[in-house]
């Protein structure tokens, strides 16, 4: 007679635990985008970790676990035992992922962008982050299929259109990727990252000024945006102006100084100045963030040695 009681007594103490949890996970995934946002990788992914272990397991006191109704579940099962729709363990694999992204370790980052859309099927920001991971490994058609099924799922995501004109760039389709940045432009008149995309998308093709009014528009809306200033960076550098690339990235880094892009293209920029000590010290800083970026930052840098050694060759050639 007393079976039902003792039942009803564990559903409710495992409500109550839950709820627990959850809060706990939460707290957690809220430090660790903090330490993200704040450049503290190491500290992010502990708290992001932590709070998908608490949100994967069930969470058991150790009365009940005493209990002769309760078992232990096998190791093997625990991740699968995540509830299907559960947002909190979606949000912790979606933020754990942005924090592998920036370490440019894109495998782990897919891996967790992978089990955020598991957990919550239609999670259009997983889908476009993902995107982005699998154009940073050369995957474009991967790429463009992701940030697609994000903009289906949500036509009006200004983030899906952002991701698929990337993606579209990578493909060398620069009119459909401008046609994504303006679709942007026009969901969100406000977006940074809409005004930067499309600058970006005229720079590459070769509209100079239209670009730098992007860019403009861009850091009038967000001063803090530090993109803007890696394209104003990328046309000084395409035009040999080298001092004033490094002038550019500089202030990139000083709004973001976890932008491993910044940091990377202002080295290849104090090559073309000659200053090789300063180029080290942003290749080793890049380095130690993200270490697999070595035979990348080498082969670029052999390439810019061989253009100096050109440039040099025939000087009235280098010129603007």
């Amino acid at each position: 007679m007393q079976r039902p009681a003792l039942l009803i007594s564990l559903f409710i103490l495992t409500l109550n635990l839950n709820a627990q949890f959850s809060q706990q996970a939460i707290d957690l995934t809220e430090r660790g985008i903090k330490h993200y946002e704040s450049g503290n990788f190491e500290l992010a992914l502990e708290k992001l970790t932590k709070a998908i272990e608490i949100t994967s397991k069930p969470q058991v006191s150790s009365k009940v676990r005493r209990n002769s109704l309760f078992q232990a579940p096998v190791e093997s099962e625990l991740r699968d035992r995540i509830t299907i729709h559960d947002p909190i363990t979606a949000a912790a694999y979606l933020n754990r992922g942005h924090v592998h992204f920036a370490r440019a370790k894109m495998d782990l980052a897919i891996a967790d962008y992978s089990e955020a859309i598991r957990i919550l099927p239609g999670g259009k920001d997983a889908y476009a982050a993902r995107s982005q991971a699998y154009l940073a490994q050369g995957k474009t058609d991967r790429a463009i299929d992701d940030a697609a099924r994000s903009v289906k799922i949500d036509p009006k995501f200004p983030r899906g259109h952002i991701a698929l004109g990337m993606a579209y760039q990578d493909a060398g389709r620069l009119k459909e990727a401008m046609d994504c940045a303006e679709k942007a432009v026009q969901l969100e008149p406000d977006n940074a990252e809409a005004y930067f995309r499309r600058g970006d998308f005229n720079r590459l093709l070769g509209n100079v000024e239209a670009a730098l009014k992007d860019f403009s528009k861009a850091n009038e809306i967000d001063p803090s945006f530090g993109s803007p200033y890696i394209g104003r960076g990328a046309i000084s550098f395409d035009q040999k102006k080298y001092e004033e690339a490094v002038s550019y990235y500089t202030m990139a880094l000083e709004r973001d100084a976890r932008m491993l892009q910044a940091r990377k293209f202002r080295g290849y920029a104090y090559l073309g100045l000659g200053k090789d000590k300063e180029a080290k010290r942003d290749f080793a800083a890049v380095l130690a963030v993200a270490p697999q970026m070595r035979e990348e930052i080498e082969s670029a840098s052999a390439l810019m040695g061989r253009v100096l050694a050109a440039d040099n060759a025939n000087p009235t050639a280098s010129k603007p």
